[in-house]
């Protein structure tokens, strides 16, 4: 008998740690796993026309994070960078209102993000405005789709 009672807890000792593991597997497989996707992309807009001054094209940078957890998918776009490459500049006062006005157009696009109803015009570019709004608006609709 004196055998038997060391057997016994040395048995009991080995099941204990497996069972505590095969419970620390099921609670785990009970929870969903979370997966996040980050996409960044380059969205050119059409150029924007400025009238007699010429054309104006927005770029935009759009980070694009799915998030899956379980069966429930999120997605959220957010502007990370807004470029004008081409804008109206073969005149010195072309040069000096696009100075002026395209920060203030950027910034005011980086606030905003993706909600155009509160985009407001910048006084003294006016055409200039027009035209990066109508190039942005474009570069918006394709960062929704894609």
């Amino acid at each position: 008998m004196h055998s038997a009672a060391p057997a016994a807890a040395a048995t009991a000792a080995l099941i204990v740690p497996v069972g505590n593991a095969v419970a620390a597997t099921r609670a785990t497989a009970a929870v969903p796993k979370k997966k996040v996707v980050v996409v960044t992309k380059t969205i050119t807009g059409p150029e924007g026309s400025a009238d007699r001054w010429g054309n104006i094209r927005v770029t935009l940078v759009v980070k694009k994070t799915t998030t899956t957890l379980g069966s429930k998918k999120t997605v959220k776009r957010r502007i990370t960078n807004v470029r004008v490459p081409e804008y109206p500049n073969h005149t010195d006062r072309s040069v000096y209102i696009n100075q002026q006005a395209l920060p203030l157009l950027v910034e005011e696009t980086l606030q905003l993000q993706f909600d155009m109803s509160k985009f407001q015009l910048v006084s003294g570019a006016t055409d200039s405005s027009n035209a990066f709004a109508s190039s942005l608006q474009s570069a918006l609709l394709s960062a929704k789709k894609a």
